[in-house]
């Protein structure tokens, strides 16, 4: 089976990337947790919820220039990026406490990695599926860990957060770079 080009040239790599960063994430989350306090505590919500709201709208930005500037979509490409902003704009309207929207910056480069890594084994749409299952059931580890913590819970709604940032992403790299040029666009266009 020929493999598609990626972000990595074996697949041994890309699975070390996946467990390396599950590994940085779980070891993470009392230490994340405390520097979110900290800051919370000394700026309140109000600017907590104002610094999220532009970190995740900068990253949009900045996703959706390089998306029309170097990878020029096709016009359904355009649809499926302005859907998706308008998904993760709902989305983090809805959410009241402002480190439930780190979870967006957290899942999607981790749904990245675990396309890459399948693409060495899946050479359909399966590929989707199990990326999908793959991000859900790390995101189910994220929050078991938290339930095992002290001053910690299980949070069903990181959990569908965590699945929304991966199927966000994945709608992304399906619909807007598509498969022809994942990772990066043909230099030849």
């Amino acid at each position: 089976m020929k493999v598609r080009r990626g972000i990595f040239a074996t697949e041994r790599q890309a699975w070390i990337a996946v467990a390396l960063y599950t590994l940085v994430l779980y070891s993470t989350l009392t230490v994340a947790f405390d520097l979110y306090v900290s800051v919370f505590d000394r700026v309140g919500k109000a600017t907590v919820s104002q610094w999220m709201n532009l970190s995740l709208a900068g990253v949009g930005f900045l996703l959706g220039l390089l998306t029309i500037v170097w990878i020029r979509p096709h016009a359904s490409g355009y649809l499926a990026l302005l859907l998706i902003g308008l998904t993760l704009a709902f989305c983090v309207s809805q959410l009241p406490i402002p480190a439930k929207r780190f979870h967006f910056f957290q899942y999607a480069p981790l749904t990245v990695l675990i396309f890459d890594s399948l693409r060495f084994r899946c050479s359909d749409r399966s590929i989707y599926v199990c990326s999908m299952a793959l991000v859900t059931l790390i995101g189910l580890g994220d929050e078991t860990i938290q339930w095992m913590l002290p001053d910690r819970h299980f949070g069903t709604i990181d959990l569908v957060i965590n699945s929304a940032a991966g199927l966000l992403t994945l709608v992304f790299i399906g619909f807007v770079l598509g498969e022809e040029k994942y990772p990066f666009p043909s230099r030849a266009q």
